[in-house]
């Protein structure tokens, strides 16, 4: 159980990679999207990527990958400041993942392509991932490298219009978003949650991949101290000060993420719920449940349920 994949898949994160562009001469494209996550991956040419103010753009260059994090609008353009236009004005109708868009004609001056992906999470458990994100950052992976390899890849898959590619580029950006989130999070290992950086102890890592591979066991600090090979005062020492929370404060979080996530998509009831998550009994998985959260369990599910019909 690898702690990073586990979220990703419990945050039911999924992607699609929704355009390739070709821009000539003189530029510059308005995002606007609901996506916690986008990306963007330049091919050939040159181009420039800022939220609110140009002068702080960012340049891209040929194998860069940029991150823009939560629903902000932000553009891409071939300098800085550049006159911009809604991207879905430009996009060509119709579905799937290969959708072209065409920016001026090659009579216009040199080339730019780059294509872009965005990520959708639902819950929250998604928080631990993006909360160390930036709202904006660059990427540039090496020659050789797996995510370079990746991003090729992908940017190969979207001239192809052969039958499976929509399943084809969903994986891929899968694996993208792992390359990804890793490579930035080894880069800025200070600014990394917790859980990643723990990730690099091996002793540490053991005990969190067994505590998040069965939640439910009645664990001690000194279970968790065993499969880290530790002592029980080295291990809880050595816990904290990585993650910053004490080892059974953080299974009580990481239950309560479960938890929230049982009462906002399944209809289990909260006896089966508590036992999933090793209570030992509806009543005190209610009363940690109300403790964390102040909300019962059912009132927090039924106004979950409110929030998403409205919002759908």
């Amino acid at each position: 159980m690898d702690v990073l994949p586990d979220l990703l898949q419990r945050s039911r994160a999924h992607g699609a990679a929704f355009s390739r562009t070709t821009a000539h001469g003189s530029w510059g494209v308005t995002f606007r999207s609901d996506a916690a996550l986008s990306i963007h991956a330049l091919v050939e040419g040159e181009a420039h990527l800022w939220t609110d103010n140009p002068n702080k753009a960012m340049r891209l260059l040929p194998g860069d990958v940029a991150l823009v994090r939560e629903d902000i609008e932000h553009h891409l353009a071939g300098a800085p400041g550049a006159d911009c236009v809604p991207f879905a004005s430009v996009l060509e109708h119709g579905a799937g993942a290969s959708r072209q868009a065409v920016l001026g004609s090659p009579s216009d001056g040199s080339s730019t392509t780059f294509f872009c992906g965005a990520y959708m999470f639902e819950g929250d458990l998604c928080d631990g991932l993006l909360v160390a994100l930036p709202s904006s950052v660059r990427l540039r992976p090496g020659s050789g490298t797996t995510l370079r390899g990746t991003m090729d890849l992908l940017a190969h898959e979207m001239l192809c219009d052969q039958p499976g590619q929509q399943a084809l580029l969903d994986r891929l950006l899968d694996v993208a978003l792992v390359q990804l989130l890793r490579e930035h999070f080894n880069s800025h290992q200070t600014d990394a949650p917790g859980w990643f950086r723990a990730s690099a102890d091996p002793r540490i890592a053991a005990a969190l991949q067994a505590l998040h591979a069965d939640p439910a066991r009645q664990w001690t600090v000194g279970d968790l101290a065993a499969e880290a090979a530790l002592s029980r005062s080295a291990f809880a020492r050595r816990f904290t000060e990585q993650l910053g929370v004490a080892p059974l404060e953080y299974l009580s979080d990481w239950r309560m993420a479960l938890a929230r996530e049982r009462l906002r998509d399944t209809d289990h009831g909260l006896a089966a719920i508590a036992q999933s998550l090793g209570y030992a009994s509806e009543f005190s998985f209610a009363a940690a449940f109300k403790r964390q959260t102040g909300t019962a369990p059912g009132r927090w599910r039924r106004d979950a349920r409110a929030a998403a019909t409205r919002a759908g």
